[in-house]
């Protein structure tokens, strides 16, 4: 039997110091105590797979900013800090929204809820508390999901084309329209960033 081609999605994406500060709060202070609390509990796939999916996309983002082409303003004097074109399997992406799904779930669920696995207890002995921090960090991951599966609009679809157009041949140096919708854009990527509530990122 043929092995199933894996399904991708191409997207467009800021892979800059911003993101890269999210993923690495993402990595060290959330799934990595996960996966090292869930597996002393007993086990849960969720969150073992998840710190491998989570640096597989990140090593993913790395090539692409690595790969190119660079993108500049239309002056060609500054350039627009690792906006590229990324390529990313959407069982990746669909197994951090389903863990993003299960630790929202988890800061609301009530303290007594049954545990026989002794997972929850795990988790929340680790990164679940105090709740301030854990509302966090989930936000933060929620952050970084909107950030590499951004919704496409009207600004997203000329940048893609423009550097489409380039085929990693060669820089890009926008238009001044094109540009237009890369000051738009990153407005957009700003107030995900600093988004009080960041859970609501479904919003955008």
């Amino acid at each position: 039997m043929e092995q199933q081609e894996q399904r991708t999605s191409v997207r467009l994406v800021v892979v800059d110091p911003d993101l890269d500060a999210q993923c690495d709060r993402v990595e060290e202070h959330l799934l990595a105590p996960l996966a090292e609390s869930a597996r002393g509990a007993g086990g849960h796939a969720l969150f073992a797979d998840g710190l491998v999916v989570f640096r597989r996309v990140r090593e993913t983002l790395a090539e692409a900013v690595a790969r190119g082409p660079k993108v500049w303003t239309p002056n060609g004097r500054w350039e627009h800090e690792g906006l590229r074109i990324v390529e990313l399997p959407t069982d990746d992406t669909d197994l951090l929204y389903a863990l993003l799904r299960e630790l929202s779930g988890l800061l609301v669920a009530p303290p007594d809820l049954p545990d026989p696995s002794g997972v929850v207890s795990a988790v929340r002995a680790t990164v679940l508390t105090p709740e301030k921090t854990a509302v966090g960090l989930v936000g933060a991951l929620a952050r970084v999901l909107s950030l590499v599966d951004l919704t496409p609009d009207a600004d997203t679809a000329t940048l893609f084309a423009a550097i489409e157009a380039a085929d990693g041949d060669e820089d890009v140096r926008l238009t001044y329209g094109q540009d237009e919708a890369w000051q738009r854009l990153a407005h957009r990527l700003t107030m995900l960033l600093t988004e009080s509530a960041p859970l609501h990122r479904f919003l955008y």
